[in-house]
This record gives C-alpha cells, structure tokens and sequence, in this order.
C-alpha cells in the first residue's frame, strides 16, 4: 500500500512533536484545510519558541515527487523574506511497509527550503517531478539534469536516538534555550557530549509577536492579518480566523 502524503503528515508531525518533549509539552500546531492549501502550498505549520516554521509534505507516486509551480511561489515568497522558514519535506519510503521498517522517521526523512526547489521547474511549466536520492543526499531531475542538495529532519531540527546504556541530561537555559547532554556509558562516565537543539535558535523561522530576534532576522508578525498579506492575493485573505492561535501569549 502507498504511503501517503497524508499519512506520511501524520507520522511526521507525531515524530518531530516526540523529539519536542523534553522541552515542550504541547507543540502548536496548526494544520490547512486542503482548499487553503492546493492555493498557498502550506500543509501545515508548527509555532516553537514564539517562531513558526511552515511545511509542505510530498509522498512518492511512482517513485517520484510531484511540485506545483503555484504552491511553490507562495512558499518562495515566504522564505525569501524569512530564510530558514520553509521546508518542503520528502520520505525515503514509498508504501507503508517501508515506513514503518524504520526506526526513526526522521532519519528517514529530507528537507529541502523552498529557495532551492525553484530550479526544477522549466520555463513556462506548472509542475515538475523529483527523485529522492539519499546517498547523494540530494533530489535530482533527469530532464534537464537537476541535483538540489537536500538535509535529513535530524540534521535540520535536532533528533536524539541514544544508544543502550546511554544517560541523557536535560538543561534548561534562563533565556529559553536547552541544551542536551549525552553521558554514552552511563550517569557516571565524565566523558559527555553536548547537543544544542537548533530549532529552538534565532534566526530561524518567522519571528512572531515580541520574540527575541538578531538584525538578521525579518521584522516579527503581530497578527493573523499580516499573515495573509505576506501571502498575497493568491492566498484569497480567508486565513485569518484559523491562523488566531499563532498570536495567543506564549508562556
């Protein structure tokens, strides 16, 4: 049975929201009805941190993944004035015995922004398809030759798969970072190494409301109405309504 683009949402947003916990109890978020979504290209988004990172999920059909020009546009025009904001994400598997062989979906799993997607489309067409190459790390095109350099999920968010035996100490820093540290033998060996969980980080994702933010960031969104106009014309200005819970008070 094919894995689904639907299904493969599911399990995605389940699995980055377990990578979440340590330090967040409940993950915003926020999912497009699929009218809103055939015209802004969003799947879905994710508010962490007082930032929102955006999300288009493509499932194969054939082994291959189909893009439309007009989803891809609203989705450009979004990581152009916020890089690091957009994702479109690509599964390794194709039917839902591989899926669920894996032991970590977000191994299994790449990110591309929509800033590289860009040169797959020829002039003048609307759609294009893609071949996900793992071991290049990359999706490629035959006709005209395309390679687009692509990141696993783990590599772009943070993911923690810690060996047997292995002991983890959570740290939470005063101005709203964590940090991770991995004992590999056990609480008492000295030996630790430290991760740093990236997706809480500025200069990623579209700063909402009053969160701290560096000069590389854009300016934040305040409202759902700046949203829409983000989007532009194309996005019908219907979102409003939905989009209410990105600006609740993060506490």
């Amino acid at each position: 049975m094919r894995f689904s683009e639907k299904s493969f949402e599911v399990r995605f947003c389940a699995a980055l929201s377990a990578a979440m916990m340590p330090f967040n109890r409940n993950p915003q978020w926020i999912g497009m009805t699929q009218a809103e979504e055939r015209i802004n290209g969003i799947d879905t988004m994710l508010r962490m941190g007082g930032r929102l990172h955006v999300f288009q999920f493509k499932a194969k059909q054939n082994e291959l993944f189909k893009l439309e020009k007009l989803q891809w546009r609203c989705l450009d025009k979004i990581g152009r004035r916020y890089p690091r904001s957009t994702h479109y994400v690509f599964p390794e598997a194709s039917d839902v015995r591989a899926a669920a062989g894996v032991k970590c979906l977000l191994k299994h799993s790449w990110c591309v922004s929509a800033a590289k997607i860009g040169t797959a489309f020829r002039s003048g067409a609307e759609t294009t398809t893609l071949s996900l190459d793992p071991p290049r790390k990359a999706l490629t095109k035959k006709r005209p030759k395309t390679s687009i350099a692509g990141t696993t999920t783990c590599s772009e968010f943070g993911c923690f798969c810690p060996a047997a035996g292995a002991a983890i100490v959570y740290e939470h820093e005063p101005n709203g970072g964590n940090l991770i540290y991995l004992y590999p033998g056990g609480a008492s060996d000295i030996a630790s190494t430290e991760f740093r969980f990236p997706y809480y980080s500025t200069n990623r994702g579209i700063p909402l409301g009053d969160v701290p933010r560096e000069a590389s960031d854009g300016e934040p969104l305040r409202s759902s109405n700046e949203f829409e106009q983000m989007l532009g014309d194309e996005a019908e200005k219907d979102l409003a309504p939905g989009l209410f819970g990105l600006f609740l008070p993060s506490k």
